[in-house]
């Protein structure tokens, strides 16, 4: 987020759909007595014996079953945002407002909101008669807690805290060392913050600078979940690993924790939309997911995301074809280039690489198959997002050739009918990166494919993690290419420029990255309160960025799961934002199950 961003540049590697090393033999069993998740053998059936389907609802009791990889780390809104803790805390908490499946505001802990004249203000107006799990009344003062909260500094492990900088305070409370200030001090800045629940129905934020309309998707962040204040005094470090510490907002509750193995959830009594049509939710883990495939196949689980090795498996079996739910999601990889560091100051040279860059072979060989060529920043499925208009040069490598020999890197016998390049006056070019099997996979097919455009020698440099940690920070001595990749926090194109390559950013600082004009436009979409004028704006930014080529956009991932047909509504709001199961962002609390359809070893109870 940090944002849900995992931004892995050229020390860490997204995986979206995880395909790790070995799994247990056998997993917990799901709400079928008996049932178990064992290891795909490698004598399966070419197509998948299901249990024949009941002809007459044995029980009116439904639970969907979702398998997974990637057990949550900790459950805490205001401190951990990766997608494994996203997918769990959502269906727990709402926020202020809430994001539909195609990224549009909803309302959610508020059902109105208003923006000050000048942009310095928003009032959020708690929905009435709010109530948490348990029954207990909600009002402004449980946001106004979760906010303050997720800035205090004293508070391990935050990674979303940027989020809110907008906020009067905020990011000088953030940045408070608290082993070097009194806590009454604390205190004192959190109590002037600008975040004010003025009675029980009223929050009041106050900014340091106009914002506008984006700042209704931060509302929507986990930072303004409301954890419950009483669980967390209780037991400070740990209340969100006991399943009653969870006292949330949300359409479900958690009735057990089984660590690393599965996660369930039940109803949501008080929720405000009213009581989910599902009897139980049940998240289940594995390893990787080779076992989960397996209890997939024989009806254990009723929704299983896969590995991208698995499609060919999924295509061969006639009956698993027909329940593959694939669609993009919004992730875009790239290579960066580091503008503060020759080659790549020269952005004819950056031009050059990213028609260089195969993105058809790179997804085909590394990818295994899953995603889609993107040369753009904001990806398919994000409001404001232009897929149907050009990117950053794409593949090429004659055109990538001419573009050195023409501006200055030609060698003294490059020839009209034999371009080529002069590998002395392109200089150096090493890739630098985490030392480990899948980086080294994928530094290898750049590198391969880099040199083989040029007929220059790309040198890989793989190093320790220690060796990382002590690369300074200067953009100057970083690495000249970095693999980048890209989750937002919310679905708006704010969250994808505003907080990626606005000059000196941490992000945009990492391949030093600056661009006055950009930021002069991103300041005045930032501000804009109206949702349409706002998207005008981005969109004209996101082409300014474009035009720099500060990175060869490459590739979209895509969510591949298998989602039984009894499973209703589900495949009806699957979204782009999803990144741990189909349907994750869609209405959980209206999906159901067509019970005259379950196999025969569907749980009764």
């Amino acid at each position: 987020m940090r944002q849900m961003v995992f931004v892995f540049g050229w020390s860490v590697v997204l995986v979206v759909l995880i395909a790790c090393n070995s799994a247990p033999a056998s997993l917990p069993p799901t709400g079928s007595p008996g049932a178990t998740l064992a290891p795909q053998t490698a004598n399966a059936p070419s197509a998948t014996p299901i249990p024949a389907p009941t002809k007459t609802p044995a029980s009116t009791f439904k639970v969907l079953r979702v398998g997974l990889t990637g057990y949550p780390d900790a459950l805490d809104p205001q401190r951990f945002v990766l997608g494994s803790e996203v997918h769990v805390l959502k269906l727990i908490y709402e926020g202020l407002t809430t994001l539909d499946e195609k990224g549009n505001v909803q309302p959610g802990g508020a059902d109105q909101w208003t923006f000050a004249p000048d942009g310095t203000q928003l009032t959020f107006h708690i929905r009435a008669g709010m109530k948490r799990a348990d029954g207990t009344p909600v009002t402004a003062k449980d946001y106004d807690y979760a906010l303050k909260r997720a800035l205090d500094p004293r508070i391990p492990d935050k990674q979303n805290t940027a989020l809110l900088y907008d906020i009067k305070g905020a990011q000088e409370l953030d940045q408070t060392d608290p082993t070097k200030t009194r806590p009454e001090d604390i205190d004192k800045a959190i109590s002037n913050l600008g975040i004010k629940a003025s009675d029980d129905r009223t929050l009041v934020i106050t900014f340091k600078k106009p914002v506008g309309y984006y700042w209704l998707y931060v509302a929507a962040s986990l930072a303004a979940y409301p954890s419950d204040k009483k669980q967390v005094d209780r037991d400070p470090d740990n209340w969100w690993a006991r399943f009653d510490g969870h006292n949330g907002t949300g359409a479900f509750v958690v009735k057990s924790f089984e660590q690393g193995k599965r996660i369930v959830l039940a109803p949501n009594p008080n929720y405000w939309r009213g009581q989910a049509k599902l009897d139980r939710l049940e998240l289940v883990y594995a390893a990787n997911p080779k076992p989960l495939l397996a209890a997939y196949q024989k009806g254990d689980l009723d929704l299983v995301a896969l590995a991208p090795d698995d499609a060919a498996t999924v295509a061969a079996d006639a009956t698993l074809k027909t329940e593959l739910v694939r669609y993009p999601t919004a992730i875009v990889y790239a290579l960066a280039f580091n503008a503060a560091r020759k080659p790549f100051d020269d952005k004819n040279v950056r031009v050059a690489f990213s028609q260089a860059f195969d993105r058809v072979g790179w997804i085909r060989d590394v990818f295994k198959g899953n995603g889609k060529v993107y040369g753009r920043w904001i990806p398919p499925g994000v409001p404001g997002a232009q897929p149907g208009n050009p990117g950053v040069p794409g593949y090429d490598p004659q055109a990538a050739v001419l573009t050195l020999v023409n501006n200055g890197y030609a060698a003294k016998d490059s020839t009209a009918d034999k371009p080529k390049v002069d590998c002395a006056k392109l200089g150096d070019i090493t890739l630098t990166y985490l030392a480990s099997p899948v980086s080294q996979t994928r530094f290898g097919f750049i590198a391969t494919n880099l040199a083989q455009a040029f007929g220059c020698p790309i040198t890989l440099d793989p190093v320790e993690p220690a060796a990382l940690k002590s690369i300074p920070r200067d953009p100057k001595l970083k690495p000249q290419i970095s693999l980048q990749g890209f989750v937002p926090d919310y679905a708006y194109p704010q969250d994808w420029l505003s907080l990626y390559w606005t000059c000196g950013n941490e992000f945009s600082a990492r391949y030093g990255y600056c661009n006055q004009n950009l930021d002069a436009l991103l300041g005045k979409a930032d501000a804009e309160r109206d949702p349409q004028k706002a998207l005008g704006l981005y969109q004209q930014a996101e082409e300014m960025l474009l035009k720099d080529v500060p990175g060869a956009f490459a590739n979209t991932t895509e969510n591949i799961s298998l989602v039984k047909p009894y499973v209703l509504g589900l495949k009806d709001h699957t979204s782009s934002s999803d990144t741990e199961w189909a349907g994750e962002w869609g209405p959980a609390w209206n999906y159901d199950i067509n019970l005259s359809a379950v196999p025969a070893n569907y749980p009764q109870k």
